[in-house]
């Protein structure tokens, strides 16, 4: 491996467990798909995704600062998702499944019941 490659595999010194990273992720997409975001956080997530290494080095240096606005417990596990680009993908693929499921279910219903 040369000196300007990117591993494929990220280091698995995180101190959550997938169990934990997968819960977050599910809970994040939630979050995204019921604000209504899902487009603009998809767009952006897939623009950071080969930048994932800076963007995990962008937050762990104003880590400080964001731990007094966020919850800090939160705030890691997110640099843990940002830090891995299968996590990236995982994130896009559960908020646009919850948007069509939610899609499905909207189309189910009737004006009337609207």
């Amino acid at each position: 491996m040369g000196m300007w490659t990117i591993p494929d595999e990220v280091e698995q010194n995180s101190k959550f467990s997938a169990e934990e990273l997968d819960e977050f992720i599910d809970t994040f997409a939630k979050l995204i798909v019921s604000k209504q975001m899902s487009a603009p956080a998809v767009m952006t997530l897939e623009m950071v995704k080969p930048l994932a290494l800076v963007g995990q080095s962008t937050l762990m240096l104003f880590g400080p600062l964001l731990d007094l606005l966020f919850d800090p417990v939160k705030m890691e596990k997110f640099q843990a998702v940002i830090g891995d680009r299968k996590r990236i993908e995982q994130l896009m693929n559960a908020i646009e499944n919850l948007e069509l499921t939610n899609k499905e279910t909207k189309e189910g219903v009737s004006s009337e019941q609207k």
